[in-house]
């Protein structure tokens, strides 16, 4: 959770909804009853109402061997928070802190696994609660690498090990389909919808296993999360094409739709690569910032351009209405090493010593990898609204 702002956490069962899981939130005569029997559980931080809250969002946590074998100590036993640990002080200054989950958390019981088929250990999710983070996106398109036994156990570790988290675009039962995922706090109701644009090919088990991208779904979504009291809409969805600069029409398409939904902000992942960022109007002509792809949080990827990815970060203003205020792309460098050496900068506090070390150099076609390389990557991906110096992009309204 977000360690500025967390005063207290209790938690409580929302009556009709056995079996779902916790709520994290105030007590009841603390906070509103929920306005849909649909929603299941809210995040409530702390008891003041102010008039702005700041959202974080990382690309994908893309868990590769090497990644989860990094972890590993001498007595068998794993433990991931070097991966997180050189942006933990952002994250836990977010309000709301959202992690790309790409790979199933199935755990050991099914054989930890990884390109193509993932399968990744839950301790990597112990480490992101760890770091701050209050939110885990499901739906990718490997979502179902271990079919809907991946997904149940993903779901069944979230509830037991960490119920305050929520955990969106997967589902075990249509009922844990049909919730509302909303993040609540300080007084405020934040809808998070994550969608996928596939599943590698792997047929859906059930029709509510994972979230696809569907105008219809999009739009009972934002209407749903509406009529249970979201003040405003964040989408995440996994989309694009693998390793491409910039956005597809089919992503273009699919952000327009989004955002003529109601949609507030869009945060994308799926390419591998960072992809830049952009203010598109609805039909409306209301302006919506789009994060077109953060790229990769950790990955052993075997290419130089995906050991470059993203932070997003949003500023939502509450005053009679919402409003998107700022918006902050901050540029990230993937630190492939060994052991606990593994881990994730921001490039602005990268160093020319540790891209010479940085492990992507052994790859072939990559022995170039620099930090002026990164610098002048970022300069041409993001153009002339990053600036080197700040190693960030700020949009404001």
């Amino acid at each position: 959770m977000a360690r500025r702002t967390l005063t207290r956490r209790e938690f409580f069962s929302l009556a009709g909804m056995a079996g779902l899981g916790a709520l994290a939130g105030c007590s009841r005569s603390e906070a509103p009853a929920p306005s849909d029997d649909a929603l299941e559980r809210a995040t409530v931080l702390d008891e003041a109402a102010p008039d702005e809250l700041a959202v974080l969002a990382i690309g994908d946590v893309l868990v590769h061997q090497r990644v989860w074998e990094s972890g590993v100590r001498a007595d068998g036993t794993r433990a991931y928070d070097h991966l997180f640990a050189q942006v933990a002080d952002d994250v836990a200054a977010a309000d709301v802190a959202v992690v790309g989950q790409e790979t199933i958390l199935g755990g050991e019981g099914l054989g930890l696994s990884g390109y193509p088929t993932f399968n990744s250990p839950q301790e990597i999710g112990d480490a992101e609660v760890a770091a701050g983070f209050d939110v885990s996106l499901g739906a990718s398109n490997h979502a179902l690498d271990k079919g809907m036994a991946g997904i149940e156990s993903a779901l069944s570790y979230w509830r037991s090990a960490h119920p305050e988290v929520l955990v969106t675009g997967i589902a075990d039962s249509q009922e844990a389909f049909d919730v509302i995922p909303l993040v609540e706090l300080e007084g405020h109701r934040i809808a998070v919808l994550n969608y996928t644009y596939g599943t590698n090919g792997i047929p859906l088990p059930q029709p509510w296993a994972v979230r696809l991208l569907d105008e219809a779904r999009i739009a009972e979504d934002a209407e749903a999360a509406r009529a249970a009291g979201a003040e405003a809409i964040l989408a995440f969805p996994h989309w694009g094409v693998e390793y491409a600069a910039g956005p597809s029409d089919d992503q273009r398409r699919w952000a327009q739709v989004l955002a003529d939904a109601g949609v507030d902000a869009i945060i994308g992942s799926h390419p591998h690569v960072m992809q830049p960022f952009e203010v598109i109007e609805d039909a409306d002509g209301r302006a919506v910032p789009v994060f077109w792809s953060l790229g990769n949080f950790t990955s052993t990827s075997p290419r130089k351009d995906t050991m470059v990815g993203a932070m997003a970060q949003v500023s939502l203003r509450f005053d009679g209405g919402r409003e998107v205020t700022s918006c902050t792309l901050t540029p990230l460098v993937t630190h492939r090493a060994d052991g606990t050496a593994f881990t994730t900068y921001r490039l602005r506090d990268y160093t020319e010593e540790l891209a010479a070390a940085n492990q992507v150099r052994l790859v072939s076609g990559c022995a170039d990898f620099s930090l002026p390389w990164c610098v002048d990557f970022c300069a041409e991906r993001l153009g002339d609204g990053f600036d080197a110096a700040s190693g960030a992009l700020v949009w404001e309204a």
